[in-house]
């Protein structure tokens, strides 16, 4: 009849308080499903940050390619070259020097000055500079010419920015 010291009143009474405190107590509800990107506000900034940086370097970098396109282009032609003569290596050269200088500055270089130009210098290329006229005008000489070569390539070799900076 007792059950751990209650009688069977104590223990309806409990019952039906309990059952009071439960018929008190709501429904669950469920909350609502999550969006599809709930993120917060500076994570958006964040991503929104780096599309603009992406999307700028991609376009320097394609602009980057197209300005040496002229450059890749001799270089390519130069390498094509089975005899090459200064007057072949001279078109080349001077037809990307029009690319990315005016024509003014460019039609009025020949001999010591268009050596210069391509940057040679006296301590590297002092009898190419000695001997310039008849390098370029006259045949023959062809360590002339392949030092006349190594030098144009070595001038295509440098980038558009450095090559408007050295005149």
């Amino acid at each position: 009849m007792s059950n751990n010291g209650l009688n069977y009143g104590e223990y309806m009474s409990g019952l039906i308080q309990q059952q009071a405190d439960i018929s008190q107590l709501k429904d669950i509800v469920e909350p609502q499903s999550a969006s599809f990107l709930p993120l917060a506000t500076p994570i958006w900034i964040m991503l929104v940050l780096l599309l603009v940086v992406i999307c700028v370097t991609t376009v320097y970098l394609w602009r980057a390619r197209q300005q040496r396109k002229p450059l890749r282009y001799a270089q390519h032609a130069i390498r094509q070259l089975e005899n090459p003569s200064v007057k072949d290596i001279t078109f080349i050269a001077k037809r990307v020097a029009l690319v990315y200088f005016p024509r003014r500055e460019i039609a009025q270089l020949s001999g010591r000055a268009w050596l210069e130009f391509l940057g040679a210098n006296e301590q590297r290329h002092s009898e190419l500079l000695n001997n310039a006229d008849r390098l370029l005008f006259q045949p023959g000489h062809s360590e002339w010419v392949d030092q006349y070569q190594q030098l144009v390539v070595g001038w295509l070799s440098q980038s558009p920015r450095r090559l408007t900076r050295h005149v």
